[in-house]
């Protein structure tokens, strides 16, 4: 007999929930102020950073910008190039070249330089008729973007000449019927229409040990004044003679300088360095006035009338001369791109630890950089957490820990002065703290690493001090070079490079007596590796591990750990974990993040070839509790992922989507957009008829208890919470 229910509603008042508003959208926040190449066209400058695309419209200073959200294949952007058709196309370090079309507004992106084998970084792009010439770090090939189905490499020159194999091309600069390459290890040149150019014997070469005249073999931009050929190295620009094949330092008053670029146009010479613009006139260099700059250091310079230029500057963003002064265009957006960890404020308000660029916050508008906070400053920071008393707490590798009282935004800074804590062997004012753990009951823990002592290894401030407990060696924690660290159930589980260690402190953090320590390794309790990066606890009680080479749990009846297998391409090595409200596991590699719901089955894998995430080397994972969002932080930028997965406070806003539900393939899913951990769905025909009963999982695959998919038409869901709680809603089925 089948089961049925009883449904007390009126049908008219039911209104489909179209859309998820917003779910499963990603947002890229990056750095664009290394400004790698600059370009001028019909009003516009076209500029490719470190963190995207930026245009700046020169008549009303409007600026747009772009990431891999808005289509770029990229955002660690090195090259840039303009055709004849109106495409502007841009090589990514993540070895995909895009292809935007400025009349249409159409983005392509083609992924042949990324193989199974390694990825390209391409490096340069110089448009040639029909086919693009690609510098990349394993030297030049002939790609044709025409060719069926997406593109094709024709040829790859790994060897010029005598440079070196697969060195790394920074230019390429075609003129008259040659090509010359530019790279970090001398300049090669070639006939560039000969069909023999696999054969190094058909490129000509030049290092400064074998070539006369050559200071330097590190080139970094090529050009040509009326057919001469220039080029800009780490010393200076260097003339090449065609009669004898020798080179001449060209002209006086730069000979010292890291040339990046340079560019002739109209008689007019320019060479963009490391110290400002230079100028060539009459056999010498002149350097152009430098006042109210951000910084001389520059990449890469455009020309435009009457003696304006437009420059892209290293960390500043972008600077303009008008031929008697200097403007400066900074673009807002976080202080660098990597992003080590990150924790939010009772506001909303979220706060960084950005490595080396030292710390900033993002306000949801706005993003502000704590360099001018005298506590951080010049300090690199590589944790952050929020207490119990929504204090903001920092750890730095060499600074120390710095601390934010909420209650009246001032900082205070500890180290060896004012703390128990330690600096390394040999430099005793140079402390290093991997981490900031705050449990249940809201102490603060800080691992000392590699305290000089070797003795000092755990620093906690217990709740509403101000003082700190020392846990030393002779309290069980023998290792000294600690990684990261985690708080949880009465356990303070600590990362090393020589296993995981858990220090169970039983909740009272000023009784060592009842304290014990367990030390899981690789060779007594199978980890797949002893280097230890990330450790966390599911909502079951269940150890998560993640190390060097590979993920493991820990099985507490066998008091072992055993593998999780990792979905390709993540892993092997896993860098940091976290668990969300829906008990699923949130999994970050050098290779991309990935999901483990609360059945240990992986349900997403997203890397920069499936999704909007903007970097596959995740480095810290943020879950706001209130949204949902998951906020990605990794070696080149932060993502936001909206997913949904914040428990709804009435189970009337859990939202079913996609509604209508279309089911094409028979391998889609209907997700309950923020529905409670432990909550139980179950699906009825419109007459009452139970089609499935979902005990765990947010997710319904269309299917019936047989596990055949169901017809089209109108389902009813009925959801019951932990609590007793009920709501009844329903979702329109369409097969295709």
């Amino acid at each position: 007999m089948n089961k049925k229910i009883c449904l007390v509603f009126i049908f008219s008042i039911f209104l489909f929930k179209l859309g998820s508003a917003g779910i499963g959208d990603w947002t890229t926040y990056t750095n664009k102020n290394d400004v790698q190449k600059v370009m001028l066209k019909d009003g516009k400058l076209w500029c490719a950073t470190t963190g995207g695309m930026v245009v700046l419209n020169t008549q009303d200073e409007s600026l747009t910008k772009l990431t891999n959200v808005d289509g770029l294949g990229g955002n660690y952007l090195y090259s840039a190039a303009l055709d004849s058709s109106g495409n502007l196309w841009l090589g990514a370090q993540n070895g995909t070249i895009s292809k935007y079309d400025l009349k249409e507004n159409h983005w392509e992106v083609y992924y042949n330089f990324i193989t199974d084998e390694r990825t390209f970084s391409i490096r340069e792009i110089v448009v040639d008729g029909e086919k693009l010439w690609v510098g990349s770090d394993v030297g030049v090939s002939v790609f044709y973007s025409n060719k069926p189905p997406h593109g094709e490499i024709t040829e790859t020159y790994r060897r010029l000449g005598d440079l070196n194999a697969d060195v790394d091309v920074n230019k390429i600069h075609l003129v008259g019927d040659k090509i010359w390459v530019g790279t970090e290890k001398g300049v090669a040149f070639a006939p560039k229409d000969s069909r023999f150019l696999l054969d190094p014997r058909n490129w000509t070469s030049f290092v400064k040990e074998s070539s006369p005249g050559l200071a330097d073999d590190y080139v970094y931009t090529i050009t040509d004044m009326k057919g001469e050929i220039l080029i800009g190295t780490k010393k200076g620009v260097f003339k090449f003679n065609s009669v004898d094949s020798s080179w001449h330092s060209f002209g006086s008053g730069i000979e010292n300088r890291i040339v990046k670029d340079l560019k002739y146009i109209n008689g007019r010479l320019f060479a963009c360095t490391d110290d400002g613009i230079y100028r060539y006139e009459g056999g010498a260099w002149s350097m152009l006035l430098n006042t109210g700059l951000l910084t001389t250091n520059f990449n890469s310079v455009a020309i435009g009338k009457s003696d304006s230029l437009w420059v892209g500057t290293f960390g500043k963003g972008i600077s303009f001369y008008n031929g008697n002064q200097w403007k400066n265009y900074v673009i807002d957006g976080p202080p660098r791109n990597v992003f080590l960890d990150m924790d939010i404020d009772a506001t909303g308000k979220l706060w960084c630890a950005n490595d080396v660029a030292g710390a900033s916050y993002f306000d949801g508008s706005q993003w502000v950089s704590l360099d001018s906070v005298p506590e951080i400053h010049g300090n690199a920071m590589v944790a952050v957490e929020k207490d119990k008393e929504d204090n903001i707490w920092f750890s730095s590798w060499g600074g120390g820990v710095m601390k934010m009282e909420w209650k009246d935004s001032t900082w205070h800074r500890y180290t060896e002065e004012n703390s128990p804590l330690k600096g390394i062997p040999g430099y005793p004012t140079y402390i290093v703290v991997n981490d900031v753990a705050v449990d249940e009951m809201g102490n603060r823990w800080f691992p000392n690493w590699d305290a000089w002592d070797n003795s000092t290894r755990v620093l906690c401030a217990p709740v509403y001090k101000d003082t700190f407990i020392v846990y030393y060696n002779g309290d069980g924690i023998t290792s000294k070079l600690m990684l990261k660290a985690k708080a949880i159930g009465g356990h303070l589980y600590i990362c090393f490079n020589n296993g995981l260690l858990d220090y169970n402190y039983n909740w009272t953090v000023e009784d060592k007596t009842d304290d014990k320590v367990t030390h899981y390794t690789q060779t007594d309790h199978h980890l797949s590796a002893n280097n230890v990066m990330t450790v966390d606890a599911d909502k079951n009680g269940t150890l998560w591990v993640g190390t060097s080479a590979g993920m493991d749990t820990f099985d507490s009846e066998w008091g072992r750990f055993r593998t999780v297998i990792l979905p390709d391409p993540l892993g092997p090595q896993v860098n940091t974990m976290t668990v969300d409200e829906r008990n699923n596991k949130w999994i970050g590699t050098p290779s991309g993040l990935g999901v483990i719901n609360s059945e240990g089955e992986f349900v997403h894998v997203f890397t920069t070839l499936n999704s909007k995430i903007c970097d596959n080397n995740v480095k810290g994972i943020k879950i706001d509790k209130n949204t949902g969002d998951v906020w990605i932080g990794t070696a080149n930028g932060l993502s936001r992922y909206e997913s949904g997965i914040a428990p709804a406070k009435n189970l009337t806003e859990v939202i079913p989507y996609p509604n209508p539900f279309i089911i094409i393939e028979g391998t889609e899913k209907l997700t309950f957009d923020r529905l409670p951990y432990l909550a139980k769905i179950k699906i009825y025909t419109v007459a009452g008829e139970l089609v499935r009963e979902i005990d765990s999982g947010d997710q319904w695959d269309g299917k019936n208890k047989a596990g055949e998919l169901v017809s089209g038409g109108i389902y009813l869901f009925y959801i019951s919470d932990a609590s007793g709680k009920k709501t009844v809603g329903k979702v329109a089925v369409i097969r295709e």
